[in-house]
């Protein structure tokens, strides 16, 4: 193998795989993809990532594995993408947003999902979540009054890092919560310009495996039933 060639370990399943998905098409990067069954995982792959996770990218003799990393790595390697601004604190902004929903929506939304299904779990879920999205909004309009994208007209890591999460998380909310509407996109506007935005950019539809087949595959794997 070339130094130059790009190798994508990918499962189509996987919302941090699709993180580099997205990325590689973005930068218009040659690639060659290995999609991996997650639930028989080849031997072999253990030399690819010891953890055995997807995604990883074979490059440069090397092989890195974690999604964030593979992104800012897709970055740094095709600048002319330009998946990252070029101000310092503009790039800061996009890291703080990624940590921000990783942890305040993302994981709000996965914790209930695979916690507790009483009237109390469902408020406190229902009070979090909204607050967080609202503070997204916040973070939103600070970078620009209008979208599609947290910056604005620039797509960016920080739409990529987000978009494959809130896919899956409009999805099961459509099927396992009962077509749970969140009040908070319905009230802010710039909010749900931008969950329309990266949910519908082409990079991004076109690595989706779809709502019905994800939620029937997490939910089989997880054994999930609706709340």
């Amino acid at each position: 193998m070339s130094d130059s060639k790009i190798i994508f370990y990918n499962a189509v399943v996987c919302p941090y795989a699709q993180r580099a998905a997205i990325a590689l098409r973005e930068s218009a990067a040659q690639y060659e993809t290995i999609n991996i069954d997650l639930a028989n995982k080849p031997e072999w792959y253990k030399d690819i990532n010891p953890d055995t996770k997807v995604p990883a990218l074979g490059v440069e003799g090397q092989n890195i594995a974690e999604s964030l990393v593979i992104i800012e790595y897709i970055n740094d390697r095709f600048p002319e993408a330009n998946l990252l601004p070029k101000e310092a604190i503009r790039r800061a902004n996009v890291r703080f947003v990624i940590e921000f929903f990783t942890t305040k929506i993302n994981g709000v939304f996965f914790k209930y999902l695979f916690g507790s299904q009483d009237e109390a779990a469902f408020e406190e879920f229902d009070k979090e979540i909204n607050a967080s999205l609202v503070r997204l909004d916040q973070l939103l309009t600070q970078q620009s009054a209008t979208g599609p994208y947290f910056l604005g007209n620039e797509f960016s890591l920080a739409d990529i890092a987000i978009a494959p999460f809130f896919l899956r998380i409009l999805g099961f909310s459509k099927v396992y919560l009962k077509d749970y509407q969140f009040k908070a996109i319905k009230t802010h506007p710039r909010l749900e310009e931008f969950i329309n935005g990266i949910t519908t950019r082409p990079s991004v539809t076109e690595t989706y495996i779809g709502d019905e087949e994800y939620v029937k595959r997490f939910s089989e794997r997880h054994n999930l039933t609706k709340k």
